[in-house]
């Protein structure tokens, strides 16, 4: 059952970023559809043996719980009194619509989709933190999200280096001087390389403590024979995560750049923190001037370009995301208890927008905004309080486990994880179907590593596997 599910998996994360980021109907629906079926099988098949055992917190229960009400057809007077915005546009609609029952959100439909790629993100949590095992030593989805990520790059400097703008036999109509791999857009290219860097450096971590242990082990017992490949593979990784790195600069898109690089250093420092190793700051030191000294023999001039443009005189106001916030902002004041109904932003947004008046604004360019729009300030706290929670239970968990992998593991999901959660503040990736796969199923293996499986530990049930 394992083997299957993890092919789900692989099959719905691999398939939706390569369908363009999953943003087409088909592509999303398809992968909706095969984790809801794979989450069945192992419910179906948990219940015949008469043990229910699934991973899930509350919290994403209490978040889909409190968004599901605004589709509840309520009495107008209680309208009134929990968003009264809303029952004031029925009112300037028609009389009768004031008066009849009818839900808090303002366009159902968009609420059930919405409610329906939650559960889907849900989902992929669960399985994802029911198939991980830090005992194994491996993990065949990271594995998979690492072949993904080369993909991608090899894909994104091709386009970059040569010009060649086609992503399976389709023409790219934007973004033509940029690595964007399959996902068209730059940005949501970015998010997804900056999910997956973290992982490439926290393997060379990994390795690079293998092979000093194994440099001890040979100094107590020369006798021993030395099991070669733990030095190499940490250059390997280093040198994967180099061309990862690389490619993320490619993008062009300076929020994932320096989301990327901020990431980046905040691991690093948390492993110098842990390890206290010389030889492992030189490594790093040369690393990052390798990866400089490469990019500006390539040319970063077309990247450095983008950096510049902020300096122009008015830029902010032109740029346009400044003032998409402050009216988002307007919008939360209006609606602040239950918003305006999950996936409803573009919708609700066209009556507070100020700019771009020409255009359909369908995010806000940040999605704690965005949410807290949608689902009211307790919505958009039922949803990020706890990933914050369980942020900082990771980097406790990095900073205190004696299991290496383990511990390596927990490396890449924090990178990843805060990258995604700062990158949010400036983008909407998590509204990127493939994007948010990702980082959903980032959460249930960090959520895994750092919460279930160090509680098995203190129960005295785990067992010690370095």
């Amino acid at each position: 059952m394992k083997n299957l599910v993890t092919v789900v998996l692989v099959f719905v994360i691999c398939g939706s970023a390569l369908a363009f980021g999953g943003v087409e109907a088909w592509a999303y629906s398809t992968g909706e559809v095969c984790l809801f079926l794979a989450l069945f099988l192992v419910v179906w098949k948990q219940t015949r043996s008469g043990v229910l055992n699934l991973p899930l917190p509350v919290w994403p229960m209490l978040f889909l719980a409190w968004t599901g009400l605004a589709l509840l057809p309520l009495p107008p007077s209680l309208v009134r009194t929990l968003s009264p915005h809303r029952w004031l546009d029925l009112t300037l609609v028609s009389p009768a619509a004031a008066s009849k029952w009818t839900a808090l959100s303002i366009y159902p439909h968009d609420t059930q989709v919405a409610l329906f790629e939650f559960a889907a993100c849900l989902s992929i949590f669960v399985l994802a933190a029911w198939l991980h095992d830090s005992n194994s030593h491996r993990n065949a989805i990271l594995i998979a999200l690492g072949g993904l990520a080369c993909f991608e790059a090899g894909c994104g400097i091709i386009q970059y280096l040569t010009g060649w703008q086609r992503v399976f036999g389709y023409t790219k109509g934007v973004n033509l001087y940029e690595a964007t791999g399959t996902y068209i857009n730059r940005n949501h290219y970015a998010g997804f390389l900056e999910m997956v860097i973290p992982f490439a450096f926290a393997m060379a971590f990994y390795q690079f403590q293998a092979w000093q242990t194994e440099g001890s082990r040979q100094a107590a017992w020369p006798h021993l024979p030395r099991s070669p490949g733990a030095g190499a593979r940490t250059i390997l990784f280093l040198v994967l995560l180099s061309v990862l790195m690389l490619a993320d600069v490619f993008s062009r898109s300076r929020g994932g750049i320096l989301v990327a690089v901020f990431s980046l250093i905040f691991v690093m420092l948390l492993t110098q923190a842990k390890t206290r190793h010389k030889a492992w700051t030189l490594a790093m030191l040369l690393f990052v001037m390798g990866v400089l000294a490469y990019g500006l023999w390539i040319g970063l001039g077309p990247v450095l370009s983008r950096f510049e443009a902020m300096r122009e005189p008015g830029y902010i106001q032109l740029e346009g995301r400044s003032i998409i916030w402050a009216d988002t902002l307007r919008l939360c004041r209006d609606f602040p208890l239950f918003g305006t109904g999950f996936g409803t932003f573009g919708l609700a947004f066209k009556p507070y927008q100020t700019t771009f008046v020409s255009f359909f604004v369908d995010h806000a360019h940040n999605d704690y905004l965005e949410v807290a729009a949608e689902t009211g300030w307790a919505g958009a706290a039922l949803l990020f309080v706890p990933i914050a929670v369980l942020f900082v239970r990771m980097v406790v968990s990095f900073l205190d486990d004696p299991r290496q992998y383990r511990r390596a593991v927990t490396l890449g999901c924090i990178g990843s994880i805060l990258a995604m959660l700062v990158h949010s503040l400036i983008d909407f990736n998590l509204h990127i179907p493939a994007n948010a796969l990702i980082f959903a199923c980032v959460l249930g293996i960090g959520y895994k590593a750092s919460c279930l499986e160090r509680r098995e530990d203190r129960k005295g049930s785990g067992r010690f596997v370095a």
